[in-house]
């Protein structure tokens, strides 16, 4: 199998920086597509300097010459509110896929729980969801070739303190009420 031109679109963050370093460790030529306000992060900088490609969108155009250089678009902007929330960004990369033609897989920001399946949400995780929803009506309306990763949190944004000893008494207490209620919905 041929190696494939890819765009990271949120390549410096916490899924993102791992998807490149993979992508660039199997060979693939790999590009980085930051947002102009980046440069305002020292870690993120760093890192940002050592990829070899990379890249600025700042208007449509740029956008879409971007996306003319790859193949594969795979965007891993941040859905969550007390950080830079970015999901409905993913329109913008969704008109510059579909007017360069030529990308033969794309996938969205959906490292998390499927939106789908999330009705039943309530605030604040329910504008996420819906803001997902609207991604992906958009990219079913373009005919874009996608793959949707619904990966369940496992980035442990929700129980980010599970590894922390002194945490682990309440945390067994709040899985085990949500294990109860869970068990009590089906």
């Amino acid at each position: 199998m041929g190696k494939s031109k890819v765009l990271v679109v949120g390549g410096t963050g916490y899924i993102g920086k791992r998807i490149v370093k993979a992508s660039l460790k199997q060979g693939h030529e790999t590009y980085v597509l930051q947002r102009p306000e980046i440069g305002l992060d020292i870690e993120k900088l760093q890192l940002l300097l050592s990829f070899k490609k990379k890249g600025v969108f700042s208007d449509h155009h740029s956008l879409v010459d971007a996306v003319k250089k790859v193949n594969v678009v795979i965007c891993t902007v941040s859905g969550l509110h007390f950080r830079s929330h970015s999901l409905l960004f993913q329109l913008k990369l969704v008109d510059a896929i579909k007017e360069a033609g030529i990308i033969e897989r794309f996938l969205p920001s959906e490292f998390c729980m499927d939106p789908s399946r999330m009705g039943h949400a309530l605030e604040p995780g329910r504008d996420t969801f819906d803001e997902k929803m609207t991604v992906r009506k958009a990219i079913e309306a373009a005919n874009i070739p996608h793959t949707y990763i619904s990966a369940n949190c496992f980035g442990g944004y929700f129980i980010g303190t599970s590894h922390n000893a002194a945490h682990f008494s309440l945390l067994r207490k709040i899985l085990c009420y949500l294990a109860m209620a869970m068990s009590k919905v089906h």
